[in-house]
């Protein structure tokens, strides 16, 4: 998006604002002359002085003239040297062309001149490579297609036009980025013969797009809203970056020697213009790429009033800033549809949710510098989308990868445009706050006011950010929340620790928003600086068969499949989990118990009208901890075949074994397949074994690397009628941009599915999981409890701590053990010699015999916590704590760190004193009992 970026910073100078009775103010007037995108003629003085300046922008300049030469001289000895190599219908001179549906079909009619050649294919990959200019045939119009190299033979050889994909957009944009920077040398240095270099190939081309209609999809489908005249996706006519500017350095050129042209070459602007309103997509980026095109083209058109039917520059900027049509939102409306005022967060997986938070950030800067309005204070949620976006991390700061998602680090533009923002409007506190978290993000960057240009936009927008050096770094927690839930992506993050390498995570999606898939409740779990249990991102391509079949569905993901059958539509979807219990409550910072998180959540899985709930915690020392999965799923009508759970880990290889670690004796398999009645996903793993067993089991999944072994140990639970499966899968392809080394990057995906058969509801689906290093272990032991909907887990660590947790699918069922005891969905009750925790995620009470938590009310979190001779306690409802006492106690109080006193009542009966507290944030107490 940096053309767009380039467009909305440097705009023009208006007369005057006009108000068309929408938000946004339009300029009056586009100006008197050109160019306007990049730079206006007046400041040629200033680029002059520029390039004697900085080395960098006279290497700019020198590098341009450098790479036209060749081709000025090759045009001396030939002058359609160039202008012959663009894709064009030469000899047809085709006005119409047909699609079936991401597939060219065939062109027809007859232009008074030679048309654009539409592209092959939508998204689709080719196998032939896309020639270097001087090997492209002259004049190339045949109906055998394209003459091209084929990449597995090296054979050049004619290719039909659907099997090209883009290389005929992508040849023409090429030609048309010299073109481009030739017009851009002749503004610069007026020599005439880059002029004539630059105009051979705008006249040709915009003529060829004047005579084009819109093309017809013979299928009728959906890429008929989508279509535009050289490309499927009006989204993909990126070449208007590089027309618009070639005509904009090149108009009064034009206006000197052909102004005749000048009507022709916008009516064409004009037409492109109005294709690009009329189809698209209007609610997610799509609608801010689509208004990036049409803003180039409003650059260089002239006022309304210049042209009959009143479509110049101001209409266009109207068009995209304050009116809706259907393929067309409006900056508002679009906002207000897809960002969640309370999180900040826009309804889309990460990568595109950045994206567009990039975009109207851009927007935001457009205003800014020509109009010197503040939208940043007008539109408070880019401010808080700015804030949100740090939740995204891991600890190792990549982003998380849910649907169409990519591994990635954050994008630095939107938080530095906050900080020039702030310093620009004297907003102090904005500037401390953005600067942090700029350092503490991008720790390692330098960002010290210097500026090094690329390219020929840069010599026009070369001013550097300098922040402030007296600010420091913080820590990634300082920007993250323990937990962070987004009801608009159905995504919820638990997070403890602050080290990249023993901090904990969980990332939880559902099915909401766009690019997302169909996956039921799945998750993501991070350990040892690594998303161990990774995404697997969007396959080969969104059209590619392996996105359709395997990426986007249920087998490619953490999750319970049902009956082999769970499935729903990806991409734009509208299956969300419900939240039914969480601890901390979302985005609450402060005031919570160090070392716990959980999450409960359902879902209606709609292929088989199955419920489905997803209770997951994290359980955090200072020196590791590990996370808890308690998966039930049944289907409603009760006909249940078999419930799958599935957990890929990263590594090389999967162990299984018993609780006393002899090794599970797994046999070969045909199951898991297609040819079941399965998913057409199942096909997709490979090297399957399984054994029936109804015994516990333990594992470890090992990812070997140059300096270390990571590992994920597992423990699960047994259960009558189940079969254990170790499979290999597909790799995961989020990982492009790291964090994995790149040789790990293609490696297949180590993979447990276990199988149960009948409903998994009083079955449910049990696991501990432990990151570690160098197949180690601080777990000593893990055993069960419970029977049914009650599952309890006893988890001793090697330092003797105990673990007990507690899950229910109800607040007012009872599970015991020994003298513990919890009412609720969820609990842990931890004890160390004398240390003890009691957390109750959500429920009634919770106790350990000589203390009681009861929550007043309904169902709320409640924790009691003693270590190391301190107290803490912390409530999010109103709570009875209660303590056994076997004599009469004179006087019992509560200090809180506020001084605030809570006097206990003894009671004879019960000898218990019972503390009444109101709702409180964690904190350390003082207890009195004398």
């Amino acid at each position: 998006m940096k053309n767009f970026s380039v467009v909305i910073i440097i705009l023009f100078t208006s007369i005057g604002l006009k108000m068309y009775a929408q938000d946004f103010p339009i300029p009056q007037s586009m100006g008197a002359g050109h160019p306007r995108i990049l730079t206006r003629s007046e400041t040629k003085k200033k680029l002059e002085s520029l390039v004697k300046k900085e080395e960098w922008a006279k290497a700019i300049v020198e590098k341009t003239k450098a790479k036209l030469q060749p081709i000025l001289e090759n045009c001396r000895d030939n002058p359609d040297w160039l202008r012959s190599r663009l894709q064009m219908y030469w000899n047809a001179k085709s006005t119409q062309v047909y699609i079936n549906g991401g597939k060219y079909s065939h062109a027809e009619g007859e232009a008074p001149v030679p048309t654009v050649k539409f592209i092959g294919g939508r998204g689709t990959p080719s196998e032939y490579k896309r020639p270097k200019l001087e090997d492209v045939k002259p004049f190339m119009d045949d109906p055998k297609g394209l003459y091209l190299q084929n990449k597995t033979t090296g054979v050049w050889e004619w290719a039909a036009i659907p099997a090209t994909s883009g290389i005929t957009a992508s040849i023409n944009r090429e030609i048309l980025s010299i073109a481009r920077d030739a017009a851009f040398l002749y503004w610069y240095q007026e020599d005439k013969k880059y002029a004539d270099l630059a105009y051979s190939i705008l006249d040709t081309y915009l003529k060829g797009v004047y005579y084009l209609n819109e093309p017809i999809d013979l299928s009728h489908g959906h890429h008929q809203t989508l279509v535009s005249y050289t490309q499927f996706e009006v989204i993909q006519e990126h070449v208007l970056n590089e027309v618009t500017q070639c005509y904009d350095f090149l108009h009064n050129y034009i206006n000197n020697n052909h102004p005749d042209n000048l009507k022709i070459y916008d009516a064409t602007l004009q037409k492109w213009a109005d294709l690009i309103i009329k189809n698209g997509v209007s609610f997610n980026n799509w609608n801010l790429l689509q208004a990036a095109h049409i803003s180039n083209i409003a650059l260089v058109l002239e006022n309304n009033d210049h042209y009959k039917n009143g479509k110049g520059g101001p209409y266009y900027l109207d068009q995209i800033m304050n009116h809706t049509s259907t393929r067309q939102w409006s900056m508002k409306k679009l906002m207000d549809y897809g960002y969640d005022n309370q999180t900040g967060i826009w309804n889309e997986s990460p990568g595109y949710s950045m994206n567009v938070l990039n975009d109207f950030i851009h927007f935001a800067e457009f205003y800014d510098r020509n109009f010197n309005i503040d939208l940043i204070k007008e539109m408070p949620v880019l401010r808080q989308a700015v804030i949100a976006a740090p939740e995204y991390l891991y600890p190792n700061k990549f982003k998380v990868a849910f649907g169409d998602g990519h591994y990635s680090h954050l994008r630095v533009e939107p938080i530095k445009y906050l900080i020039e923002n702030a310093q620009k409007y004297n907003k102090p506190e904005d500037e401390t706050y953005f600067t942090k978290m700029l350092k503490t993000i991008h720790e390692g960057h330098e960002f010290n006011g210097e500026f090094v240009g690329e390219n020929i936009a840069d010599l026009f927008s070369h001013e550097a950010l300098h922040v402030n050096k007296d600010i420091k770094t913080g820590k990634l927690s300082d920007f993250t929340s323990p937990l962070f839930y987004a009801p608009n992506t159905s995504w919820l993050v638990q997070r403890q620790g602050d080290s990249e390498e023993d901090a904990l995570m969980i990332s939880q999606i559902g099915s909401f928003g766009n690019h997302m898939h169909s996956n039921g409740i799945a998750m993501e779990l991070y350990g040892k600086g690594l998303p161990l249990a990774p995404e697997m991102g969007n396959g080969s391509g969104y059209f590619s068969i392996d996105y359709a079949e395997y990426y986007t569905q249920f087998p490619a993901h953490n999750t319970v499949i049902v009956n082999g059958k769970s499935k729903y539509p990806e991409m734009k979807s509208n299956h969300a989990f419900q939240v039914l219990g969480m601890y901390p409550k979302s985005q609450r910072k402060k005031g919570n118990i160090k070392g716990y998180t959980f999450s409960d959540v359902e879902f209606l899985e709609p292929e088989t009208q199955s419920q489905q709930r997803r209770v997951m915690g994290i359980i955090k020392n200072n020196t590791g901890g590990y996370y808890v999965d308690i998966f039930r799923s049944k289907q409603n009508n009760g006909n249940d075949v078999k419930h799958e759970y599935f957990y890929h880990n990263l590594g090389q290889k999967l162990d299984l074994t018993t609780p006393n670690g002899d090794g599970l004796k797994l046999q070969p398999t045909s199951k898991l397949a297609f040819g079941d009645g399965d998913l057409m996903a199942y096909d997709y793993m490979w090297d399957k074994k399984s054994i029936k067993t109804n015994e516990d089991f333990k594992g470890q999944f090992s990812l070997r690397m140059e300096d270390r072994t990571v590992n994920m140990n597992l423990w699960f639970k047994g259960e009558e009628n189940r079969e254990v499966f170790s499979v290999m899968s597909p790799k995961s392809t989020a990982f492009r941009h790291g964090p994995l080394p790149e040789a790990l990057n293609n490696n297949p995906i180590p993979t447990l599915v276990v199988k149960q058969n009948g409903e998994a509801w009083s079955h449910p689906f049990v696991a501990i999981y432990e990151p570690s290093e160098h197949g180690n272990t601080r777990i000593n032991s893990v055993d069960y409890f419970g029977t049914g909907e009650n599952v309890g887990i006893y988890i001793v660590e090697k330092s003797g701590k105990e673990n007990f947790v507690f899950s229910n699918t109800s607040n007012n069922n009872k599970l015991t053990k020994k003298d513990l005891l919890v009412k609720g969905t969820y609990g842990v009750i931890s004890k160390q010699n004398d240390d003890f925790t009691l957390f109750l995620g959500k429920g009634k009470s919770i106790s350990n015999a000589a203390y009681i938590l009861e929550v007043i009310g309904e169902p709320a979190s409640a924790s009691l916590k003693k270590e190391n001779n301190q107290w803490f306690i912390s409530t999010e409802a109103p709570t009875d704590l209660i303590i056994k006492a076997e004599h009469k106690i004179k006087r019992s109080v509560i200090i809180d760190t506020a001084g605030k006193e809570y006097i206990g009542r003894y009671d004879r009966k019960t000898k218990t004193i019972m503390f009444r507290l109101p709702e409180l944030a964690f904190q350390a107490i003082k207890m009195e009992l004398n």
